[in-house]
């Protein structure tokens, strides 16, 4: 028994080198909203998730704006109006949530998500600037 463990703990290793990491995992669901040159994380006070992505967004240099929904009224209605628009339901959103240059992702999205879509707007900037 012990051994098909250690086999399928193998095969699985293998499977994440072969694909990489990101390939495995979920994105969250996004809306595309009017674009925008900022990344904007919406946080709460006291929010573990929010410190712990807000270290992985320092970790990998990228510049951010971010707003605390709880202490900034502007802010919170802000993501309200967004998360309407994106037809999100508004009272079971987690945190952080994220505005990536005019894509709405709630919920606490993995890093590489929000790099991807960072990476998609520059393109699309880029494309627009050349077409």
């Amino acid at each position: 028994m012990k051994r098909k463990f250690y086999i399928v703990i193998l095969a699985f290793s293998g499977l994440v080198i072969y694909l990489g990491l990101d390939n495995l995992m979920v994105e969250h669901p996004s809306v595309a909203l009017t674009p925008h040159d900022q990344l904007i994380m919406y946080s709460l006070t006291g929010c573990s998730a929010c410190e712990m992505k807000r270290g992985e967004l320092q970790r990998a240099n990228i510049p951010y704006v971010e707003y605390v929904v709880d202490r900034q009224q502007a802010a919170s209605d802000d993501l309200t109006r967004k998360l309407n628009q994106a037809g999100f339901p508004v009272g079971g959103t987690g945190f952080p949530s994220f505005d990536v240059k005019g894509t709405l992702i709630p919920n606490n999205p993995p890093l590489f998500q929000i790099i991807k879509n960072l990476e998609n707007s520059e393109a699309k900037k880029e494309a627009s600037l050349s077409g």
